[in-house]
């Protein structure tokens, strides 16, 4: 389990990562996109990656995850809980998780959105159009079902230096 400690308007906010590797804690991660009113009825454990973030009394207060499409990845279910948000939290959380697709020799992340494109945007992510994102990726629920047409396409292209790079804090 991983700790962070973020400084969020003169106080501290700490957090512990934690894989999702269960029916329980996945269950929380789908509570807390139910309550953020994102897409969370097509999310399952197999052949993804998705993770929580928790505070010291163990409540969940964000989470993400990667579907896995080698050497592509879907970036999904990045959340933070309400009265969390401002701290830093989400851009924690993406970090962490394009990390981890460099370590998994992930080429390119991409996502779909339609609330924070501009979030995004300042991540390092830019606009693709839609048929130039991989056949593996449009075949992906996400994009495929759960998505509307309008949401926008973004790509993270992870430099071929970077690709088994762990960027550590």
């Amino acid at each position: 389990m991983h700790v962070f400690r973020r400084r969020a308007a003169n106080n501290f906010t700490t957090m512990q990562l934690r894989v999702v590797n269960s029916q329980h804690s996945l269950d929380e991660v789908l509570e807390l996109l139910r309550v953020c009113k994102l897409p969370y009825r097509d999310i399952r454990l197999e052949d993804n990656l998705f993770v929580s973030y928790d505070d010291n009394s163990g409540t969940i207060i964000g989470s993400g995850g990667l579907e896995f499409y080698p050497p592509f990845a879907l970036l999904r279910s990045v959340a933070v809980r309400e009265n969390e948000r401002g701290k830093s939290i989400g851009k924690q959380i993406v970090g962490d998780l394009l990390n981890i697709a460099k370590e998994n020799g992930v080429h390119e992340v991409y996502l779909l959105t339609e609330t924070a494109h501009e979030f995004f945007l300042n991540r390092g992510f830019r606009d693709v159009a839609r048929e130039n994102v991989p056949s593996e990726i449009k075949a992906s629920s996400e994009f495929s079902a759960v998505c509307p047409v309008s949401a926008s396409v973004m790509v993270w292209q992870i430099a071929e230096e970077d690709i088994g790079f762990v960027h550590r804090k």
